[in-house]
């Protein structure tokens, strides 16, 4: 029975110490998907943030090509500037030149006098034709003069055309340059904070999958200690199951001896009722030959004396040897302890009846181990006895367990109907220590009497 104790109390420690195990292994499945979930935001999160990132980076290549071809416009630019700047010089020192030419023409025309010159050239001729010719030449000139002025002031005009046109280039071409200088640095500003941003994913993921890492590590470690558990479950278990057997062969066997015992009674007393008919024949018989002998004449008293002892010899049967009563003295289990398991309602017998038996097995099994012991066991209820059920018999409302049985303590019993009030314990009652009371017929059980 101690056996059977620690294997059950073995196999309830290692039961309640797998059920952390077993929580925290299904506890770790969860965690690790809820961390394969964040994983895999984070990642489009990130592919997201490098989308945008890229489409900045396209945006800041095209602004960076847009600020590059400025760029070389404006150097044209400040080429085709000096170029003109080089023109304007030489138109300048031509113009400073012509007008030079210029105010001497006009000096002379207001010292001399246009028509004095036209004059001049007349009266100084040699003939008509030279007279012609020189005022054509007078005219030719004076046409040339006027021509160059004409082209001066359409040379100046362009040339401040085209500076001030150029100006306007280069100054349109540093606004969308600087622009553009603008666009590219707040691109470049969004894009670092994107980076960030994606940094900051990245490192989240990082945490995540190593959290994650470390709840595979766990995982594994909680796997294998549930193994560990259930290995010692099955191998308590087994131990469980030969003790069960072995205590079962014990409760056989002693059943076998309490029905052994039970024959031999019955056999006993079979043979002293046989005896005791048997003496009351030979008694009667004898009775009669005494009558007969009475009746008889005195001259045969010799040979009928004779007869009668010959008849008495004859008929009169010995009375038979008196067949011990098999006795034994019970086991005294009051000082042995209560070797059962707190809360089975075994344990609960014993402690209410210190009498019982230490040893006595499981419930079913108590009616065999009693006989066994010494103690009466009948089918008569008296209170303050010990009541068995066997395995699966009804227990009022409820049945007895179909492997262990049941035993409860008898409090009275009530002859005008056949009822017996108990109290019990076990693990199925609100209170497994007990008292549990109940109600139920006496009829068809078996009860031990101290």
């Amino acid at each position: 029975m101690k056996k059977s104790i620690l294997a059950v109390l073995l196999v309830c420690t290692i039961a309640v110490s797998a059920v952390p195990s077993i929580a925290l292994a299904d506890n770790y499945d969860q965690q690790i998907q809820e961390k394969d979930q964040k994983i895999s935001d984070l990642q489009g999160k990130q592919s997201d943030v490098q989308t945008q990132i890229d489409g900045l980076t396209s945006e800041i290549a095209t602004v960076s090509g847009k600020v590059k071809d400025l760029e070389a416009k404006q150097d044209q630019l400040n080429k085709d500037t000096m170029k003109l700047q080089d023109k304007i010089a030489t138109l300048k020192v031509r113009i400073a030149k012509r007008n030079e030419v210029i105010k001497n023409q006009a000096r002379d025309t207001q010292v001399k006098g246009q028509a004095t010159n036209y004059v001049s050239a007349v009266l100084e001729a040699d003939s008509l034709s030279d007279v012609v010719g020189r005022v054509q030449a007078m005219s030719t000139i004076v046409k040339a003069n006027k021509s160059l002025m004409e082209q001066q002031k359409a040379d100046e005009k362009a040339v401040e055309e085209k500076v001030k046109d150029n100006e306007t280039k280069v100054a349109e071409i540093q606004a969308n340059q600087k622009e553009l200088e603008t666009q590219k640095n707040e691109i470049a500003n969004k894009q670092a904070e994107l980076n960030v941003v994606k940094a900051n994913y990245a490192a989240e993921q990082a945490t995540a999958e190593q959290d994650k890492s470390k709840l595979k590590k766990q995982q594994e470690e909680a796997k294998a200690e549930q193994a560990r558990v259930l290995k010692e479950q099955q191998e308590a278990a087994k131990a469980q199951k030969a003790e069960q057997e072995r205590q079962a062969k014990e409760a056989a066997k002693a059943q076998k001896a309490f029905e052994d015992s039970q024959a031999k009674a019955a056999k006993a007393q079979e043979e002293q009722a046989k005896a005791a008919a048997e003496s009351s024949t030979a008694s009667s018989t004898e009775a009669s030959s005494s009558a007969s002998e009475e009746s008889s004449t005195s001259s045969s008293s010799t040979t009928e004396s004779k007869t009668e002892t010959t008849t008495t010899d004859n008929n009169e049967t010995p009375a038979p040897t008196p067949v011990p009563t098999p006795t034994g003295g019970k086991t005294d289990h009051t000082g042995s302890g209560n070797m059962y398991a707190v809360g089975q309602c075994t344990w609960y017998v014993k402690n209410v009846a210190p009498w019982a038996g230490t040893y006595w097995g499981n419930g079913c099994q108590w009616g065999a181990s009693a006989a066994a012991d010494g103690f009466q066991v009948d089918g008569t209820p008296t209170p303050g006895s010990i009541v068995v059920f066997g395995q699966g018999q009804s227990v009022g409302t409820w049945n007895a367990d179909p492997s262990y049985g049941h035993v409860a303590y008898v409090q009275s019993y009530n002859a005008s109907d056949n009822t017996i009030t108990i109290t019990q314990g076990g693990m199925g009652f609100p209170s497994p220590t007990g008292p549990n009371t109940a109600t139920l017929s006496a009829a068809g059980l078996q009860y031990i009497h101290p």
